[in-house]
């Protein structure tokens, strides 16, 4: 066999403990040591000692990577609270100090090295290194370009997606959160090279409010935006039918050079928050 053939094989995760570490408040639902536990699970099965396995370490995110999406103002105010500066404006991005959005020491440097996370997936998957790439602390899928949205700081997906773009490669993107992946969707909701498909719970009776089977793209971007919003409670066997019926025909009819998914995990029947 090729090299290359026996790299293809291959399937990259992209984690180093430095990326549970940090702590959004004590009582915030979303908990990065979560990720530690996976990792833990992941190495007590032995999946990191087949030779199919490749563990990356992770770097941060540069700040022409984050440019691609977010607005300059934004990354330096992000900064600016993250090393512990206090005003008032910090409501307008999106901040608070018991929101969803709260403001913690470190909070920049933890965005950007889970953001690089996710741009260093896409990197391997396009240099051809892998077949697969899995950046768990990745999937930050309702942060703006200009302000912080429901626990997502930097929008990884969207960063990462662009740098595919910018290699030529089209992009679909599949989101199977509980919450629709509005800030996806809106990135590239006038564009055809990146099909946006997000299965979730309706925006009638869960955050952000958005997903509706009308909002389907504009301008060059009509019809590349796919939504499949259910009702709360949706049994195993619809989504499944739901899945089958929508998403696989589309990726199948884009064509795309690369399948980008954001895998959040509340979609799960005792999840406390959907």
């Amino acid at each position: 066999k090729s090299v290359t053939s026996i790299l293809q094989k291959r399937a990259a995760y992209v984690y180093e403990d430095r990326l549970s570490q940090h702590v959004l408040s004590e009582h915030h639902p979303m908990r990065p040591v979560r990720l530690q536990y996976t990792t833990d699970l992941l190495k007590s099965y032995g999946a990191f000692d087949l030779s199919e396995s490749l563990v990356v370490d992770p770097r941060p995110a540069t700040l022409e990577e984050l440019k691609t999406f977010h607005k300059d103002y934004y990354i330096e105010v992000v900064q600016r609270l993250s090393d512990g500066e206090v005003f008032e404006a910090a409501g307008m991005f999106g901040f608070s100090v018991q929101g969803d959005n709260p403001i913690y020491g470190g909070m920049f440097e933890a965005a950007l090295l889970s953001t690089g996370a996710s741009v260093q997936a896409a990197e391997l998957i396009a240099d051809g290194t892998v077949l697969r790439a899995f950046a768990p602390a990745g999937g930050l899928h309702h942060a703006a370009a200009g302000h912080a949205s429901g626990f997502c700081i930097f929008n990884d997906p969207v960063v990462a997606i662009n740098i595919l773009r910018h290699r030529g490669l089209r992009v679909c993107y599949v989101d199977i959160d509980a919450h629709h992946g509005d800030g996806v969707q809106n990135a590239f909701y006038r564009d055809s090279d990146v099909m946006t498909i997000s299965i979730h719970e309706s925006g009638r009776w869960l955050f952000p409010g958005t997903g509706d089977t009308r909002e389907i793209g504009e301008g060059a971007g009509e019809g590349f935006s796919v939504n499949i919003p259910l009702f709360p409670y949706t049994s195993n066997e619809v989504f499944i039918e739901a899945f089958d019926a929508v998403v696989l025909p589309l990726i199948r009819a884009f064509k795309p050079d690369v399948i980008a998914t954001q895998l959040g995990v509340d979609a799960y029947v005792s999840d406390p928050l959907t």
